[in-house]
């Protein structure tokens, strides 16, 4: 494989992992948010105490919950593609990865102690956090040269305005051209028709 194109192969596996990464820790935030919400304070006692009661196999059995509720409902996502429906049932295949991915990091939030005190699983948890390090790294160079671009961009946006006289504050340029464009709009509308 020609030097060039595994590069570009790492870098977009490496975006992809860190996006999933991403969501994960997103996921996890949600999810606690959700349960602080709840206002069932006697059931979420009750789950918790029962989570603890739990041997570390137990506690990874309840990572089957994420998949029968999600997976079963994919067939339907996949069939309403297959009879035309592209679009609907790609948004549903797109909504199930989100609720999946969600409820299995609140899963493993809920139960790090116990599955981690698996071996197997401790080790394959650490072998990811590793891999995602290695990706933090790999991408690190992307990154910071994405947000130098972006700062250069900023002071010359800023540069503009300033040439033009628009206010240092944010989104001036933005906002003059967004005056410009509803002066056009109501010139159209006020313009008498021939």
């Amino acid at each position: 494989m020609p030097h060039r194109l595994k590069h570009a192969l790492l870098t977009f596996a490496a975006i992809i992992f860190l996006i999933e990464a991403w969501l994960w820790d997103v996921m996890i935030a949600l999810g606690r948010g959700f349960v602080r919400l709840l206002p069932w304070q006697a059931f979420k006692d009750a789950v918790a105490r029962l989570i603890e009661r739990l041997p570390p196999y137990g506690a990874l059995l309840l990572f089957v919950i994420p998949v029968a509720v999600v997976e079963p409902l994919k067939v339907v996502a996949v069939r309403q593609m297959a009879h035309g429906h592209l679009f609907s049932g790609l948004l549903v295949l797109a909504a199930l990865k989100f609720v999946g991915l969600g409820v299995f990091a609140f899963v493993f939030d809920l139960t790090r102690d116990k599955v981690l005190a698996i071996g197997w699983f401790a080790r394959f948890y650490y072998w990811v956090l590793m891999w995602r390090e290695r990706a933090h790294a790999f991408i690190a160079p992307y990154k910071a040269a994405v947000l130098a671009r972006l700062a250069a961009l900023r002071a010359e946006a800023a540069r503009l305005g300033a040439a033009f006289g628009l206010p240092a504050s944010r989104g001036g340029l933005i906002a003059m051209l967004g005056r410009v464009r509803a002066r056009i709009r109501r010139s159209a509308r006020t313009a008498p028709l021939d």
